[in-house]
């Protein structure tokens, strides 16, 4: 009789092609997997854990990591263990239910397929990253991901309802809001589940105080497990699907999520600010964000010099940003052209109160298309076109910090950059507090590793000290998660640590991440060639 590990290694694919493919993504590492498997039905993907749990009976250890699209920049699905690829397979779309502006996807699904599916009906999903023609539904959940939108409808969490679990002992289970009275309800069952609300809420009860008082205040957020959002302001709903979004798939594998969408904008004008002092950098965010826009952005010189080469007439509509340090751009959208215009036109009067720089109106749509496109090509431009024996190491990308201490942030940066004599680019979603710094390294260098591992610390240091978060939208994964009993302490590493015990007893589920990283494991995955 074929025992539990024959029959799991009947469904790898272990060719030297897809073992390649799969031990990188778009971060700064390299892991070798044990193996790829396509599950084919949700079913299939459920009796791969059971084959897992019933290998560790009999004492043979297999870990599981899920993985989409592949454009994870922390090595978020990295892993010596198998690779669970749910795009090959589970793409389903439901139907969208017009009435409530939500859809059902299975998690392998794609965002750019998403897309096409909601736009004939003027919908949107909100989240709307960067890398929405490539990445998938599932890893923007893993990651709690957010695009140029995300200031005015927030992250992946923001816009998502219901989820579709599975869970450690092979058994699917169903996340979402619930009153007090449902969660009493849920408490009660026998069983797992049961197990899981009566555990979970005791922590959080107990450890309330801890909790309330150690995370970082930052409009977004994907560092640790937010333990802090379960209950909402009143303590009277509990939502669990909050905190498999952003767990990167290390307490369970989401199998299908309720998407909430919104409106396609009708109209929309862009207004936009070259920044020479950096002084000025915070006061013209704020202000434009007090006008509420659907997106705010910025990238810098480096940036635009690259788009001049690679995107010649894009640049030169956006000539505008030539020779400027950097330049902040703002969308205002309404029903009519003249609501958006009106919109902008109080931003635009608004921030010029508060700037010396000229605050440009932007009508021409092709310009604002160009803008747009060379924000969003910003680190596709430095990975395929590096200078000379270098590489594009996305290692201090993800950062956030309150937006009044930006200006004096990013200086202190540029201080720190300056003692390693790199070329970077600054890009990101400025409105929320949030750039991607990415910088280009001579990777072949004896020590460029350890170099890399000294400045991400630098970073962090200097990140935690102005009251942000070292992780916003690409999550903890391989880089981030070392720095999180320094971002929140022991006490609440440890409450991590319970809640990955709790959901993942046996340790199946995208081993080292959130919990269990090593610095070391970090540094040595790091790879070493341009």
């Amino acid at each position: 009789m074929q025992s539990a590990a024959e029959a799991l290694r009947a469904k790898f694919d272990t060719s030297s092609e897809t073992i390649k493919a799969n031990s990188h993504d778009a971060s700064i590492f390299e892991v070798t997997p044990m193996a790829v498997v396509r599950p084919k039905s949700i079913a299939e993907l459920a009796h791969i854990v059971a084959l897992v749990n019933n290998a560790r009976e009999v004492g043979q250890h297999f870990t599981l990591s899920a993985r989409v699209g592949g454009t994870c920049m922390s090595g978020g699905s990295l892993t010596e263990g198998i690779i669970v690829d749910l795009a090959s397979h589970l793409h389903h779309i439901s139907p969208i239910d017009t009435r409530t502006r939500t859809i059902w996807v299975e998690s392998g699904t794609m965002h750019i397929d998403v897309e096409k599916a909601t736009h004939p009906h003027n919908l949107l999903f909100a989240p709307y990253t960067s890398s929405r023609d490539i990445c998938g539904i599932g890893g923007m959940l893993g990651n709690n991901a957010s695009g140029e939108k995300s200031v005015k409808y927030g992250p992946t969490s923001a816009n998502v309802g219901r989820l579709k679990v599975l869970l450690s002992d092979g058994e699917i289970y169903q996340f979402g809001p619930l009153t007090h009275a449902q969660v009493e309800d849920k408490k009660e069952l026998p069983g797992y589940e049961g197990r899981i609300y009566r555990e979970l809420t005791a922590l959080l009860d107990e450890n309330w105080h801890l909790i309330d008082h150690n995370h970082p205040r930052t409009v977004k957020n994907a560092a640790g497990y937010p333990l802090w959002q379960l209950w909402d302001a009143q303590r009277q709903h509990l939502n669990l699907a909050r905190l498999f979004i952003g767990a990167q798939g290390t307490l369970g594998i989401i199998t299908e999520a309720e998407l909430h969408l919104v409106p396609l904008p009708k109209a929309s004008r862009m207004i936009l600010v070259p920044i020479e002092n950096l002084a000025e950098l915070a006061p013209v965010v704020q202000t434009m964000m007090k006008h509420h826009p659907d997106a705010c952005e910025t990238f810098d010189y480096h940036t635009y010099n690259l788009a001049k080469v690679y995107f010649p007439e894009d640049a030169q509509r956006a000539r505008v940003a030539d020779g400027k340090h950097m330049i902040v751009f703002a969308i205002y959208t309404g029903d009519t052209q003249d609501q958006a215009d009106a919109f902008a036109l109080a931003a635009q009067s608004a921030v010029g109160k508060v700037s010396k720089q000229a605050v440009i109106w932007i009508e021409d749509p092709a310009t604002i298309e160009s803008i747009l496109l060379i924000r969003r090509k910003s680190f596709k431009m430095l990975l395929d076109h590096p200078d000379k024996n270098t590489r594009a190491m996305a290692f201090l990308e993800d950062t956030i910090v309150p937006l009044e201490h930006y200006g004096e942030f990013l200086a202190a940066l540029e201080s720190v950059l300056a003692d390693y004599h790199m070329t970077y680019t600054y890009a990101g979603h400025i409105g929320a507090g949030s750039i991607r710094l990415i910088p280009l390294v001579d990777m072949e260098q004896p020590d460029s590793a350890e170099k890399v591992m000294e400045l991400e610390t630098r970073v962090n240091d200097l990140v935690i000290a102005f009251g942000g978060s070292i992780s916003v939208d690409h999550n903890d994964g391989l880089i981030r998660t070392p720095y999180l009993e320094q971002m929140f302490g022991s006490e609440m590493v440890t409450l991590f640590a319970c809640v990955k015990e709790l959901l993942d007893p046996h340790g199946i589920f995208n081993p080292g991440k959130k919990v269990g990283g090593s610095m070391e494991y970090t540094e040595a995955h790091i790879i070493r060639r341009n």
